[in-house]
């Protein structure tokens, strides 16, 4: 069987475009005869007739005009193709706003940044960091990496990993307290404005005792548990960096959550944010921090 490949397509397409095989072969920067002789090879291999002579240039057959469609949609994507490879050859240049939470800004984003600058030497990005989702949305920002459920209705972006919640606690205090039931243990709270947050709903539904400490901050929770003032629901790759933490598996696992890597909208059909959009969904899929 014969694997109809797109160069020997595009002929067929050029034609049926522009009415004539001296439009064609100008727009393909071919002479006509190559034009006329990929056509002719085409329609012998699959014997069947694409185009009828006519006095003023080609015209599809019925059978042929039933490809058009498909051939267009052909084209557009071998330009999307091309401009993605034109971009990421050519590298990126200018200077980009990231907005995300402050655990992924100082415990993921460095080493991502770090290979960013190695394929794209000539970028800039700025980096906003905050822990509350609709400061995020508003930043101005043309890159997010941000935790959810979903996305708000103006942003756009992909699903890239999960983080999975866990309860963690100083290795003295929890060798000290094994045997403590969960209402008992000093706990870490959330403040009020992370309230709705996963680790929020998760310690509200679970915890009735009152927080002595409390922050909207992952890394502040970490830093005061690893002084043994309390436990607290830390996303995984937050406790497992922590020094002295470790984590309480007598509670066992708490909720997961997505993390997207998002842009506004209007900025979707650019290629330099579609090749960020890529790079920072691909960094985070594969990272081993956010999998153990």
């Amino acid at each position: 069987m014969h694997r109809i490949r797109w160069d020997e397509l595009q002929y067929v397409h050029a034609v049926a475009e522009h009415g004539s095989l001296s439009a064609a072969s100008r727009i393909l920067g071919v002479n006509h005869a190559t034009v006329l002789r990929r056509i002719a090879l085409l329609e012998a291999a699959h014997d069947v007739k694409l185009f009828d002579r006519a006095n003023d240039g080609y015209r599809l057959r019925p059978e042929g005009r039933a490809l058009l469609a498909s051939l267009k949609l052909m084209e557009d994507a071998s330009a999307r193709i091309r401009r993605h490879l034109d971009s990421t050859s050519k590298g990126i240049e200018g200077t980009f706003r990231l907005a995300t939470t402050d655990a992924i800004a100082c415990l993921l984003l460095p080493r991502y940044l770090e290979a960013l600058r190695g394929k794209h030497p000539n970028i800039n990005i700025e980096i906003a960091v905050s822990n509350d989702p609709i400061d995020m949305s508003l930043s101005g920002a043309e890159i997010l990496i941000r935790p959810g459920a979903d996305l708000p209705s103006e942003l756009s972006g992909i699903r890239a990993a999960s983080v999975t919640f866990g309860v963690f606690g100083e290795r003295n205090y929890l060798n000290e307290n094994t045997s403590l039931p969960i209402e008992q243990h000093k706990w870490l709270g959330v403040a009020p404005g992370f309230a709705q947050s996963t680790a929020g709903k998760w310690q509200f539904s679970n915890v009735r005792t009152r927080s002595e400490f409390s922050a909207d901050s992952f890394l502040t929770l970490a830093a005061l548990a690893n002084r043994g003032l309390g436990l607290a629901m830390l996303p995984g790759f937050v406790g497992r960096n922590s020094e002295h933490l470790r984590s309480c598996l007598e509670i066992g696992s708490g909720p997961e959550i997505d993390l997207w890597v998002a842009t506004h909208r209007d900025f979707r059909q650019q290629p330099s944010i579609e090749t960020l959009l890529k790079f920072f969904a691909d960094a985070l899929r594969h990272d081993t921090d956010l999998t153990h």
